[in-house]
């Protein structure tokens, strides 16, 4: 999978090719609505550059999970992901293929052995502990089990992550970016999306 190429609105990205994934940082509000309302704005934008429509014609969707586009561009779909992380939003899409996206500042979190061992287990949490920086070691391992609930467009549960994790696709990239940003994407070819059944508990 190929590495995604990262832009920082009002740069516009130009339109990528399959399976390119690719990043937009956008400054935003600290309030979780307005970051929302702005990071779709942004993307609408995006969307009408890249498809020759106009903003408010675009066949975007709202769900659960964050916006959906409908339609395609160059005969492929799109997806997309969001994430925010205090007064900044990271759009991720990649065309032909799934994105998840995950962001978080890096600083230091209450109970964060109890969180570790709760969500990610205990061979994480133990790692976290004997990392050389916990703060960073817990924000990309957070981050990366983010991306991947995203990349696989399931909701964060209390269930057996190891075993759901190990029948993915899902390729993973860790990145710390400047301003202490902890960043990770999950993305898979494949438009395959596992029945979230599999993972039940």
């Amino acid at each position: 999978m190929k590495g995604a190429l990262i832009f920082h609105w009002p740069e516009m990205p130009a339109l990528p090719p399959p399976g390119q994934p690719v990043l937009i940082r956008v400054a935003a509000s600290a309030s979780r609505p307005a970051a929302q309302r702005a990071l779709r704005a942004v993307l609408r934008q995006i969307l009408a550059a890249w498809s020759n429509i106009l903003p408010e014609q675009l066949p975007l969707h709202d769900t659960p999970r964050g916006p959906v586009w409908a339609g395609q561009i160059g005969e492929h779909s799109l997806d997309i992901s969001f994430s925010y992380a205090e007064a900044e939003g990271v759009i991720g899409l990649m065309r032909a293929g799934l994105i998840g996206v995950d962001a978080m500042r890096i600083q230091r979190i209450a109970e964060v052995e109890a969180v570790a061992l709760h969500y990610l287990g205990a061979t994480a949490m133990n790692a976290i502990q004997r990392a050389t920086d916990p703060p960073t070691a817990f924000a990309l391992a957070w981050t990366e089990l983010e991306a991947r609930i995203k990349c696989l467009k399931r909701e964060l549960n209390e269930w057996h992550l190891t075993q759901a994790f190990a029948a993915n696709k899902c390729a993973i990239t860790n990145m710390l970016l400047p301003n202490n940003l902890a960043v990770s994407m999950a993305t898979t070819s494949s438009l395959r999306v596992i029945p979230i059944s599999t993972y039940e508990i």
